[in-house]
């Protein structure tokens, strides 16, 4: 991991009030394509990336909506969010 990268995590609190933290690539693009913002990706771990974003007052909900298969968003925006990510992942810092 970078410095710069490391730094970044240790300024970004774990306080779930300020943060919703998710491994799930699916769910992070869906959160994404409905208007959440994303705070940084800690890489540390090998083969596992955990996104870290903005908390808001519905994101709770917004993850529900999508466990529960009653959540909806644009075709296209999602598969852009999932190949943006993806190469936010495998980027070379």
């Amino acid at each position: 991991m970078t410095k710069q990268f490391r730094e970044e995590l240790e300024y970004i609190s774990t306080d779930s009030a300020k943060h919703f933290q998710s491994h799930d690539l699916g769910l992070v693009a869906f959160l994404l394509c409905s208007g959440c913002e994303m705070e940084a990706m800690d890489k540390s771990k090998p083969n596992k990336v955990l996104f870290i974003l903005k908390a808001q007052n519905d994101i709770d909900e917004l993850a529900k909506s999508y466990w529960n298969f009653r959540s909806t968003v644009d075709a296209q925006s999602y598969f852009n969010q999932l190949k943006r990510l993806k190469n936010q992942i495998f980027s070379y810092d």
